[in-house]
Formats: structure tokens, C-alpha cells, sequence
């Protein structure tokens, strides 16, 4: 009924559900798969996403990836509009994986730190105090909500910036 009634609502809801879905897989994938609690959880992409606590100006994503994901999600969400389906909420799953591609790129440098403050606080606390808190990227209402934020604000200090914020 919706689908045929207020087509616009009914793909807006089912991006925005794909797009929620991709948060929560983030955030899971985050939490349990790149910071296993024992040895035998650890993999290669574990490892990989380790080096990049300790060298965080390092990322595999380059910017060439980045544009190539930018255009294929504009892509997804036309075949999505042109198929006028339920191919809105895949192509919702793979903007929030764009996006988290984007931001997590962001949060690293020092100058959007005036617009995404929530999210540098966030991801600096979980790269340089408490690897055990702050694994949402994209959003941080996760941490929130399954209790993953530290007590109380951590200080970090100039040099534990200039390590995070390095070129």
C-alpha cells in the first residue's frame, strides 16, 4: 500500500533502513572481529586494522577507492529509483559503507574536527585510550546505546594528537 500510495516515503524508508543496517554492521564488525578479545579471533583484517591503531594516518582505502565507491553508490541509488523495488534498501547498505569510508578518511584530519567534533572525540578516545570503547565510525549512537563509551572524557595529550593527526 505504501509502495504504490507514496512511493517517495516507501524507498526513503527502505534506504534509510539499509543505511541503519550498515551502522549496526559497522559497529559489530568493529567491536568483535577487528578487536577479538582472544588470539584465536585474530585474522588477517584484524591485524590490518591493528597496524592502523599504531600508524593512524595509514589507511587502505585510498582516495581512488573512495571516488570509485562515491560513484557507485550514486549508480546503486539510480537503478534503485529506476527499478523502483526493493533494490533501495541494498543500495542504502552500500551508501552507509561509502559513507563510512568517508568519514572514517575525515575524522583523521585535523580541520574537521570543527565540524564533527562528537565523532574526533570519539574515535581519538578509541584509537589512543581505550581500544575497548568507541567502535561506531559512522555514528557513534551504538557506542551509546550497548554502553561503549568511556566514563568520563579522557585527556589526550599534544603528542598523542600529533601521532593521530600525522601526514
Amino acid at each position: 500500500l505504501i509502495r504504490s500510495s507514496y512511493p517517495f516515503l516507501f524507498h526513503f524508508f527502505l534506504f534509510l533502513t539499509g543505511w541503519i543496517v550498515w551502522t549496526w554492521i559497522e559497529y559489530h564488525f568493529h567491536r568483535f572481529l577487528l578487536h577479538p578479545k582472544t588470539g584465536r579471533g585474530k585474522t588477517g583484517t584484524s591485524q590490518t586494522h591493528q597496524h592502523h591503531h599504531l600508524n593512524p594516518s595509514q589507511f587502505e582505502t585510498t582516495w581512488l577507492h573512495r571516488v570509485l565507491l562515491l560513484i557507485s553508490s550514486c549508480v546503486f541509488i539510480y537503478i534503485a529509483y529506476r527499478l523502483n523495488n526493493y533494490f533501495t534498501l541494498l543500495s542504502g547498505l552500500f551508501w552507509g559503507w561509502t559513507a563510512f569510508c568517508h568519514i572514517h578518511y575525515l575524522i583523521h584530519k585535523k580541520w574537521t574536527k570543527a565540524f564533527m567534533p562528537r565523532h574526533h572525540e570519539f574515535h581519538i578516545t578509541h584509537h589512543c585510550k581505550f581500544k575497548d570503547k568507541c567502535f561506531g565510525v559512522s555514528v557513534i549512537w551504538w557506542d551509546i546505546l550497548f554502553d561503549t563509551t568511556p566514563e568520563k572524557k579522557p585527556a589526550v595529550n599534544n603528542n598523542t594528537l600529533h601521532l593521530y593527526y600525522k601526514k
